[in-house]
């Protein structure tokens, strides 16, 4: 039986780190209600005709869903909202700053409603400070939270290429709503969870902060290579494929020296003698071991690096990676009900007691309001 079946999440949400969130849940087996405006419902709905004339970023968060159109800004129609409060487990809501009060859902009259609900809001900053009521979107908030100042080469920074600040603080958001779920089962007490996209990927720095703290340093930007290990990161081979790999202990570099390039010569000298040493003299490393690896196709090093027991792998492009040989035993690539008809999609990333949660249908705009109105009574 799915972990959480029988838990109703009422979901107040548009674009990504709200959606992602309740998916995830809706992957353990929650019934998530997700209210849509009449209006042409999540802005995520209209991004795109890629996944057979659906758009991507919807299919992507919004699997496994029940979808329901209700205006609430329009007196008929709270009734309902009110009811599906009611017997809802758990209320998320990821709106722009000052949404929930000004529609009446914020969380005291929400928790009137259903005392120990566990209410979940996602923001950009958090529920309050100076920049509470500021908007965020995913290359706002990596520049604002750092990441672009640690992502890119030293004459020119990058975003990461994908939308984590979004995924990041969804997935932070449904932990900590399993977490006031297992408590609420404890004591019968409900919960308010508040997860920024901020502090999130403030989180998400990770060992910097600690540059700043004890050395006054800001990370440079280091493109491909690690900022605090060497040598680190992919090299390009004698067929022009990249591969990467990570030298993390004493043994790794003892490996790669005689095993791997074949050069004992490099053991013997201070410059290169521990991690500390061979990032601050990266410039006399990497030179080295560019010239090596451009004698050999990235397969034969690959080969090399795993028989030393060094972390290593390719540098795949998407079209790799959705061929990748792991990805076909691991039966990520599941297909589901859409209403373009039946379309493949990455299912759940988790398995429990190994199996992968089922992964639920697309809904259509407004698919399951006469459904979940009837079941309230409505």
């Amino acid at each position: 039986m799915p972990l959480l079946t029988g838990t109703r999440v009422l979901a107040f949400e548009n674009g990504l780190a709200g959606p992602l969130a309740t998916r995830l849940l809706a992957d353990l087996g929650a019934d998530v209600v997700k209210v849509e405006r009449p209006d042409g419902g999540d802005v995520t709905r209209s991004w795109d005709t890629v996944a057979a004339g659906l758009s991507s970023g919807f299919v992507w968060v919004n699997r496994g869903k029940r979808s329901v159109v209700l205006d609430v800004k329009d007196p008929a129609s709270r009734p309902a909202i009110e009811r599906l409060i009611e017997r809802s487990d758990v209320f998320l809501q990821n709106y722009t700053p000052g949404w929930a009060e000004r529609v009446g859902l914020a969380e005291e009259p929400v928790r009137a409603l259903r005392p120990d609900v566990v209410y979940v809001d996602i923001s950009g900053y958090g529920p309050d400070g100076p920049y509470a009521g500021k908007n965020a979107y995913d290359l706002v908030m990596q520049g604002e939270a750092g990441l672009i100042a640690v992502t890119g080469t030293p004459t020119e920074p990058a975003r990461v290429g994908v939308s984590i600040c979004d995924v990041g603080a969804a997935s932070y958001a449904a932990v900590a709503t399993l977490g006031a779920l297992a408590r609420r089962a404890e004591t019968g007490q409900g919960a308010r969870v508040s997860v920024s996209l901020f502090d999130t990927m403030v989180d998400w720095l990770g060992y910097f902060p600690h540059l700043w703290w004890h050395r006054r340093e800001t990370p440079e930007r280091t493109g491909m290579r690690h900022p605090l290990f060497c040598p680190y990161g992919p090299f390009p081979a004698a067929d022009g494929r990249l591969f990467g790999f990570a030298v993390l202990s004493p043994d790794h570099w003892r490996a790669l020296c005689l095993e791997v390039v074949e050069r004992p010569d490099l053991l013997a000298d201070e410059r290169l003698a521990t991690n500390e040493v061979r990032v601050e003299h990266r410039e006399l490393l990497e030179p080295v071991l560019e010239e090596a690896f451009a004698a050999r196709p990235a397969r034969e090093w690959l080969d090399r690096l795993e028989t030393a027991r060094i972390p290593c792998g390719a540098v795949n492009e998407v079209s790799d990676v959705a061929e990748h040989p792991q990805l076909a035993h691991n039966g990520l690539v599941v297909e589901v009900d859409s209403p373009a008809g039946p379309i493949p999609v990455i299912g759940s990333p988790f398995l429990v007691d190994g199996e992968r949660p089922p992964a639920g249908p697309v809904p259509a705009l407004g698919e399951h309001t006469a459904e979940v109105l009837r079941e309230i009574g409505l």
